[in-house]
């Protein structure tokens, strides 16, 4: 047995039919049906029913193509780690963006991306934190990009930038014209709030408020979506709370919204750069990193415990247990 006769089984499993199979294998089908007939005499059994109408994979069939798909998968990620050893530019470089921040970091990641490696080609995907932090785990995707205060598990986290957070009210709140608040004086009966976490410090200590209990004018909105909420808040009586991106995109656009700083300098969401221990691209992300950090976007903070000239891994990189 050997990977090109796996390759056989999984592309007659996919087309069944072995004119297509072998098309999609770049061989003949007399070549590729003697390899299947060997494969099964060396397995004693058939792995495929054949008539004239169809071709359908045995019992055993759909057994062994499961296995030689994940056995195919295995040794193309050996060759692509190998890759990545010879040059990290060489294949594309796939990040997970959270959706409170993939709107607004998707044009900028790539911007920055294609000055340091122009040649690489980048593919981004939006998705929620912990799929994302498995999907790094099993190099679905290469890094993710979240805050610290949502990611859990035992992959390294490289900070990238601080955001500070604002209370959104629309112009007639009776808050509207407050040059700033804390955290404590928000309304939180009449407080929005996402279903995906934000990732801020107090974040789990806010209890969301049963829809019964709100003014009215303050209905619950379910969405991931960030400028979502903002939309209902307009016409609402309600509030909620966004970080500095989004408010940056929302005052490009002409928004007729309130932003009101909240006054705690801990209530802030530290954005970084969650990847595998040991990755071998870890020169390439060390370097996208220091790029970020003297290209910050627009209305964010350098993060406060990191070096901004330090190039060593030990100061940008964190290892959660």
């Amino acid at each position: 047995m050997n990977l090109r006769e796996l390759e056989y089984v999984v592309a007659i499993g996919r087309h069944l039919n072995f004119s297509k199979a072998a098309a999609a294998c770049n061989v003949s089908q007399p070549a590729l049906s003697n390899q299947i007939k060997k494969l099964e005499l060396e397995l004693g059994m058939p792995l495929f029913t054949r008539s004239n109408s169809e071709i359908r994979p045995t019992a055993l069939g759909a057994k062994v193509i499961g296995s030689a798909k994940r056995v195919l998968a295995e040794t193309q990620r050996i060759q692509d780690i190998a890759t990545e050893f010879r040059d990290p530019t060489a294949l594309p470089l796939r990040i997970g963006l959270v959706p409170t921040l993939a709107p607004y970091l998707m044009h900028y990641l790539r911007t920055h991306i294609s000055s340091q490696a122009p040649q690489m080609k980048v593919k981004m995907v939006e998705g929620e934190a912990g799929l994302l932090a498995e999907q790094v785990a099993s190099r679905e995707i290469d890094i993710a990009v979240m805050p610290k205060e949502v990611y859990e598990g035992a992959l390294e986290f490289a900070p990238l930038f601080d955001e500070k957070l604002f209370l959104v009210v629309n112009g007639s709140h009776r808050l509207s014209t407050e040059t700033c608040i804390s955290l404590y004086d928000i309304p939180f009966m009449q407080l929005v709030r996402l279903q995906t976490p934000l990732g801020f410090t107090s974040e789990n200590r806010i209890h969301p408020t049963q829809n019964s209990q709100r003014p009215v004018g303050t209905d619950d909105v379910e969405t991931t979506n960030l400028e979502t909420i903002c939309r209902h808040i307009r016409y609402s009586s309600g509030c909620t709370i966004i970080p500095t991106l989004a408010v940056e995109q929302l005052q490009k656009e002409g928004s007729d919204l309130a932003f009101v700083p909240i006054v705690e300098e801990e209530e802030r969401r530290r954005i970084g750069v969650v990847s595998r221990i040991g990755c071998p691209r870890r020169p390439l992300l060390e370097s996208i990193i220091d790029r970020v950090h003297k290209n910050l976007p627009l209305g964010t903070d350098h993060p406060i415990q990191v070096s901004q000239h330090s190039n060593d891994l030990s100061v940008q990189f964190t290892h959660r247990q």
